[in-house]
């Protein structure tokens, strides 16, 4: 970076933050991107502070990050989420509306046919998720008994239908729920929502996430894809490697309905004021949450992405906000 673009980082960080931060952040984002931003936003002070100081009840996120919880959520919200053919919470298992027997759980999964089975609290990344296609007790992809597949997937999951996405996801890659990672953050009486990004899967694999090889392209504010699509390992497409298609201009049919459906479901839990919500489309044109996330924010991502901060015309004040929060109390924060 040209010390002007040092210059500009610490104007706005002193005066704002009261301190310089480590330029390595910007270095990264800039050399990864070609965009230079004063703006962007780091890792260091989102996760440790911001996140922190937003989600500062602990009890809320454990909550809010279990997966048998949010359906819930978001029915009595009206917004859809995936089926749960079965689900387990502590050993206790259930169907869609009552508690069964791990036997009596077993015996009904034997020829569910294809699902998504997931865990329910303590996953990211993908880490735990895959599908299954049970025929006569047997999963005929990975060969596995249904006896194996229940002794392995633990005491906390959900057995999911799989969603069909709507045409225009399926045209970039139908072999994975194709989703959107839109965080929404709680700011002056309003639900903010950062710079949204797609994440696609290739190469054959039913995953989607960056941490699991996919790749993640920004999408702007009418619902349009990005120029390049980023993996985690600085690979960058202008197509995608499978399918071919152009990312360039290309047109989210029924966008708007995700970003609308997202915040309705922040405003119906501000206990906590950042989430990180994953919705994808259906084959209707259907809103669908696939899951929400409490902690760990990635907004390395949408910064990567679209090569700008993820708080905009905020960020100044949200650096006061947070060196303010730093100085005070816990009991005392206004959130």
């Amino acid at each position: 970076m040209s010390e002007k673009q040092k210059q500009k980082i610490d104007k706005l960080f002193i005066e704002n933050y009261g301190s310089k931060i480590p330029y390595y952040w910007h270095q990264y984002f800039t050399a990864y991107t070609g965009k230079f931003d004063e703006a962007y936003f780091p890792e260091l002070l989102f996760v440790p502070e911001f996140e922190h100081f937003m989600n500062q009840n602990e009890s809320y996120i454990d909550v809010f990050a279990d997966k048998n919880i949010i359906p819930m959520i978001a029915k009595a919200n009206e917004i859809k989420m995936p089926k749960s053919f079965f689900s387990c919470v502590y050993g206790i298992y259930r169907d869609e509306n009552n508690i069964i027997t791990k036997n009596e759980f077993e015996k009904r999964m034997s020829n569910i046919g294809r699902a998504f089975v997931k865990p329910s609290i303590d996953s990211s990344s993908g880490q735990g998720c895959f599908p299954i296609n049970m025929v006569n007790g047997i999963d005929t992809i990975s060969g596995k008994s249904v006896s194996d597949i229940s002794n392995e997937i633990g005491n906390n999951f959900v057995v999911q239908e799989m969603i069909k996405c709507h045409k225009c996801i399926l045209n970039i890659y139908s072999k994975s729920v194709n989703t959107f990672r839109i965080i929404t953050y709680r700011w002056n009486d309003k639900i903010e929502v950062m710079p949204v990004i797609m994440r696609i899967g290739k190469g054959n694999s039913v995953i989607d996430n960056a941490h699991a090889g996919g790749m993640f392209i920004a999408v702007d504010e009418t619902g349009k894809l990005g120029d390049i699509a980023f993996t985690e390992f600085r690979d960058k497409f202008t197509e995608h490697p499978d399918t071919h298609l152009t990312f360039k201009d290309y047109q989210i049919e029924h966008y708007f309905e995700i970003i609308e459906a997202a915040k309705k479901m922040h405003t119906a839990i501000p206990q906590l004021g950042v989430y990180n919500w994953d919705f994808t489309i259906d084959e209707d044109g259907n809103p669908v949450l696939i899951e929400a996330n409490t902690i760990g924010g990635s907004i390395w991502m949408p910064e990567m992405a679209h090569g700008k901060g993820v708080f905009g015309e905020n960020t100044a004040d949200i650096l006061k906000w947070t060196k303010k929060m730093k100085m005070i109390s816990k009991s005392k924060r206004y959130l």
